[in-house]
């Protein structure tokens, strides 16, 4: 095999634009900064940062994709420890 399908990277790419969308400041900051080093096309105005998904270079993609990854394991593990603490707190006082 020669490598992702088409369909696959397409899927990757639309799973990549769909969490990118609920990233913090600091997690674009990060994106910007793969972008950057990757040495990949991007514009930058007062609006934010734009970027073509589907030109960037596979190790790019797979660059990014890690950092998704990362991001969505670390938001849902502060979520759970935040509602631990809110529990918590509940508990001390009733």
């Amino acid at each position: 095999m020669s490598g992702p399908s088409k369909d696959h990277e397409y899927e990757t790419r639309k799973k990549i634009f769909e969490e990118i969308k609920k990233f913090t400041r600091a997690e674009q900051e990060e994106l910007l900064r793969i972008l950057r080093r990757n040495m990949e096309e991007f514009s930058e105005n007062r609006n934010g940062i734009f970027f073509d998904l589907l030109s960037l270079r596979p190790s790019t993609i797979a660059s990014i994709s890690s950092y998704v990854e990362f991001s969505s394991k670390n938001r849902a593990s502060f979520e759970v420890r935040e509602k631990e603490m809110k529990d918590m707190v509940n508990t001390l006082h009733t």
